[in-house]
């Protein structure tokens, strides 16, 4: 068995969403300084990082951290290579071309933005979803959620979040900021992705991974 971790590091000065609060990490003590034990004090929102949008992120209604089933953010996983998309390309239907789907419940756009982490670019141009694929993904009967390397599913240029709205409008999941999905493209793998519990939790910080049987 193999474990590869999908996440981004959490640090003081990491990127964020532009126009989200700044997360602040505080050594707040250290063995290093005569304290007894070590522990950092932590402030930032939930969707920081590698995260994942509950439906309630955009919609009254719907399921929270703290509600829904944890088995829920576990299942089958299928990597869709969309490396071949420019910069603000619609990727379509036409990505699921050859892609048996039968008992997925996770999809991941493998675009290789993740590699762009850290750069002002990486929150803007990316490549996303017609609302075709948003529909599909909504209507879909196993699949569960829908996971990208950047930060948002909806371009850059649309503040309303239309495909976050279509593809939450059902009980659904949206994982961004995902890393290191260049090493599971192509292959069978189960993933991991489970919240922390926060009451009336609309999204949370995750740690994501990938479990293959070899």
């Amino acid at each position: 068995m193999r474990v590869i971790d999908l996440s981004q590091k959490l640090e003081q000065g990491m990127a964020v969403y532009p126009g989200a609060p700044e997360p602040t990490f505080e050594q707040w003590q250290s063995v290093a300084d005569g304290d007894i034990y070590q522990l950092i004090k932590f402030s930032m929102t939930t969707h920081t990082g590698t995260h994942l949008d509950c439906n309630t992120h955009v919609h009254k209604d719907g399921y929270s951290t703290d509600t829904q089933d944890v088995g829920f953010f576990i299942g089958k996983g299928r990597v869709l290579d969309c490396t071949k998309y420019a910069n603000n390309e619609v990727m379509g239907m036409e990505i699921f071309d050859g892609i048996d789907l039968d008992g997925v419940n996770f999809i991941f756009l493998y675009c290789g933005w993740d590699k762009k982490w850290g750069q002002p670019e990486f929150w803007s141009d990316y490549p996303y979803i017609s609302m075709e694929v948003a529909e599909f993904i909504r209507d879909h009967h196993t699949v569960r959620g829908i996971g990208m390397e950047y930060a948002c599913l909806d371009p850059n240029n649309q503040p309303e979040l239309d495909l976050h709205k279509v593809v939450l409008s059902k009980e659904k999941t949206v994982i961004e900021n995902l890393a290191n999905l260049d090493l599971i493209n192509g292959k069978d793998f189960l993933f991991v992705g489970l919240p922390l519990k926060f009451k009336d939790g609309e999204g949370s910080p995750i740690k994501a991974v990938a479990i293959i049987e070899e």
